[in-house]
């Protein structure tokens, strides 16, 4: 489906918006959180409120609250994806598919700037931060005056053209072919079984997959955690690297389908199996919050430019 700005409430089939809301629902009510009311869904989303009416009546989870209705965030993010909205989760997934066939063309040098938020404003002294750099260590930046302002930038010139994973790696990849690309919390986005279980995942959970069946199986294969790095915004990201020949090939078969899909990314020349790897800047093997305050993780933003 073309990505749209918004859907007026009976320009979606009945049965489409109740096979969306039976995969919400496989996601358990305890790790919800009912948070966002209908403006923000608007706003953030773009589902209106007759959309949001349609989908409340076919058991979209929901929680009232005198007059107002409050949704988890979750949920919204993942309809509106599987809608074809224009979402600021699909605007930012269509910046990186243009980033993606931006590094096919050479791989530009990007920079990103690091710019978090204190967890704890109005204490004593300037803010410190340890912020996770490549190689898994951590820098330590003080912040200045300037909330907005950097506490530090990092010049990143990813590999664009990378090997194929061997035969064994594309056997183990195409497993993972049919799980659909959902938003998840933390609560559940790591567990495996959940993933059997619904076919649901995100690609951090599909990388957890790959890494610990691909062992299982004797493959060199290993888990990594960085950037996935594209302008305006990079953004932290979890994904899966085959050794091959002596090289690590990063690989992220949902990502890849995803914006395939719904952001433009030609599917003709982006099988699943090929490499995103322009996009990756690899910092650790383990998932783990890339901006640390005093002990606290910090909120993070990455502007990026192509320099």
């Amino acid at each position: 489906m073309p990505a749209t700005d918004a859907l007026a409430a009976g320009d979606v089939a009945t049965d489409r918006l109740a096979e969306l809301v039976d995969l919400v629902r496989r996601v358990p009510d305890q790790v919800r959180r009912f948070s966002l009311p209908a403006e923000a869904a608007r706003t953030l989303h773009r589902l209106d409120a007759p959309l949001l009416d349609r989908l409340v009546t076919l058991g979209l989870p929901h929680v009232e609250c005198g007059p107002v209705r409050l949704f988890d965030d979750h949920d919204l993010s993942n309809i509106a994806l599987h809608l074809g909205l224009m979402s600021v989760r699909r605007r930012a997934m269509r910046a990186w598919a243009s980033a993606l066939r931006l590094g096919g063309e050479g791989s530009p040098a990007r920079r990103v700037h690091f710019v978090p938020g204190c967890p704890v404003p109005g204490h004593r002294g300037p803010c410190r931060y340890q912020v996770l750099a490549p190689g898994g260590t951590r820098r330590e930046c003080v912040a200045g005056p300037d909330p907005t302002a950097p506490v530090m930038s990092l010049d990143v010139r990813v590999r664009a053209d990378w090997p194929e994973p061997p035969p064994a790696a594309l056997e183990l990849m195409a497993e993972v072919r049919p799980v659909r690309f959902f938003l998840l919390p933390e609560a559940i986005r790591w567990d495996l079984g959940f993933l059997r279980r619904t076919g649901l995942a995100d690609c951090g959970g599909v990388a957890k997959y790959l890494v610990a069946e691909g062992r299982r199986r004797g493959m060199p294969v290993r888990f990594s955690f960085g950037l996935l790095v594209s302008k305006p915004y990079s953004t932290p990201h979890c994904w899966a690297e085959f050794e091959v020949d002596g090289t690590w090939v990063p690989v992220d078969p949902l990502m890849v389908a995803a914006m395939c899909a719904w952001a433009g990314l030609p599917a003709a020349e982006w099988p699943a199996s090929r490499s995103p790897g322009a996009l990756f800047c690899r910092l650790t093997d383990r998932f783990t919050r890339v901006a640390v305050h005093d002990g606290l993780w910090a909120a993070l933003s990455l502007p990026t430019e192509v320099v």
